[in-house]
């Protein structure tokens, strides 16, 4: 009857402990805007972007829209969005070829403002769900997390130094994600990462498919 019990504890302990459950992203599917229009016209993009000063002894204070090479990033931001300009390229509309910034007949003008200092999109460590799964299985559990997108985005589309088409989008979402004991702190910089694509690519997407109905 030990054994039986044994076993049936040793057991629910496997079961508990398991292997860590990554963030399960889906990518959408989309096809990037083409419209005759833009054939043999450059365009170009800056991105500017805002987000509260990291650091724990100051009160984390909004910084400013600025370029995102001038802002004060968190080390966590700063991870993910390290891809941010291939992420915006790659939605760009297929008929038009990139160009120069002050020397290109279009230009996309991008705008991220976080909410967090840890960036548009970060990994938010579930303390008491941790804890409680830790306890149960004498601290083989894996870590959890819930990756959280919290920003908002602008896109201008220009001709020049002439607004063309504007539009506003609010992010807002989470996925659950497990982090496994041998796994580095870095690896949740990932799904986060996924999961700004992820936004970025519908709501591009989106804004392409308007702008260009004004041109």
């Amino acid at each position: 009857m030990k054994l039986i019990k044994s076993s049936i504890a040793i057991t629910g302990l496997a079961v508990l402990s398991g292997c860590a459950s990554h963030a399960q992203i889906d990518m959408p599917v989309v096809s990037q805007v083409h419209t005759p229009v833009l054939e043999g016209k450059t365009l170009a993009y800056d991105i500017y972007y805002s987000q509260p000063t990291p650091g724990i002894f100051n009160e984390g204070k909004q910084q400013a829209l600025t370029p995102l090479a001038e802002v004060e990033l968190s080390v966590a931001s700063a991870a993910t969005l390290k891809n941010l300009p291939d992420y915006i390229y790659e939605q760009l509309p297929s008929s038009v070829s990139r160009g120069e910034l002050g020397n290109s007949d279009y230009r996309v003008h991008v705008e991220l403002t976080a909410h967090d200092k840890k960036g548009p999109v970060f990994a938010d460590f579930q303390l008491a769900e941790s804890f409680g799964k830790g306890l149960l299985t004498l601290g083989l559990a894996p870590s959890e997390y819930q990756i959280i997108a919290d920003f908002d985005a602008r896109y201008e589309l220009h001709a020049k130094d002439m607004l063309i088409y504007a539009e506003d989008y609010t992010v807002k979402d989470d996925v659950d994600h497990e982090r496994g004991d041998f796994e580095s702190y870095n690896s949740v910089n990932d799904p986060a990462g996924q999961l700004l694509k992820k936004h970025l690519i519908l709501t591009l997407n989106d804004f392409f498919s308007d702008a260009v109905e004004e041109l």
